[in-house]
């Protein structure tokens, strides 16, 4: 019997990849109104990949997640041929594009019903992130949903644990008082989400809003409210 569900949140419960594209780029716009759109998503394209190198460095425990992000705006900065050598800099630079990113984040459509309906079903609900819980929660926060959740599990709270180690599915599921066979989890990356999370022994569910892309090993959701509908049928 299912009596928890947990999600990813970033691309799961709120639109993450849609706010920090539109916020990068209004940011650059106003820090570098010289540069052309061309040039603007060359640096988008740099700035990502920039990014993924040293969040992989704070997720295998190498640096903190501050200096990943400091790390982050002097390398693009230096490519730029703009050079910071203090962190503060960097961090007041990084505060600039957050504050951006903030002000565009929502949560997709699809999550307020489906919140709604697991918890008219008296199923517990929570959430499970590999950034940090401060950062998560002010995100959910922001969007409106972290008063919906019965918790909320980052790999900080579990001495730096990520997915998919099978650890901190175990932590999500006992931070809602539940088996890993009694619980759901949906994530949109079908690797770390995934596998990540039927490794563990959950109920996994690949949440694939983009494509039409189905996987034979874990059932993939278009929607949030079709996930809902299916897994109230099991509670």
């Amino acid at each position: 019997m299912l009596r928890a569900v947990i999600f990813d949140v970033d691309d799961t419960l709120v639109n993450f990849t849609g706010a920090n594209e539109a916020g990068f780029r209004r940011y650059l716009r106003d820090v570098a109104p010289e540069m052309a759109a061309s040039e603007v998503e060359a640096a988008e394209r740099v700035w990502n990949a920039i990014g993924q190198i040293h969040f992989a460095a704070y997720l295998a425990g190498h640096i903190s997640f501050e200096e990943q992000r400091r790390r982050r705006v002097r390398e693009f900065l230096e490519h730029c041929g703009v050079l910071i050598d203090a962190a503060g800099g960097a961090d007041s630079w990084f505060a600039g594009y957050l504050a951006h990113c903030d002000a565009l984040l929502v949560a997709f459509d699809d999550v307020r019903p489906a919140l709604d309906m697991l918890r008219a079903a008296g199923l517990r609900v929570g959430a499970l992130s590999n950034n940090t819980h401060l950062n998560q929660d002010r995100r959910l926060r922001l969007v409106g949903l972290r008063a919906d959740l019965d918790a909320l599990i980052c790999c900080d709270d579990v001495g730096g644990i990520a997915k998919p180690d099978s650890r901190i599915f175990h932590a999500g599921c006992a931070a809602l008082g539940v088996q890993a066979d009694e619980a759901a989890y949906v994530g949109d990356d079908l690797e770390v989400d995934g596998r990540g999370a039927a490794l563990a022994g959950l109920s996994a569910y690949w949440l694939n809003r983009r494509t039409d892309a189905v996987n034979r090993e874990i059932p993939t959701v278009r929607d949030l409210v079709e996930f809902a509908s299916a897994a109230i049928g099991r509670a």
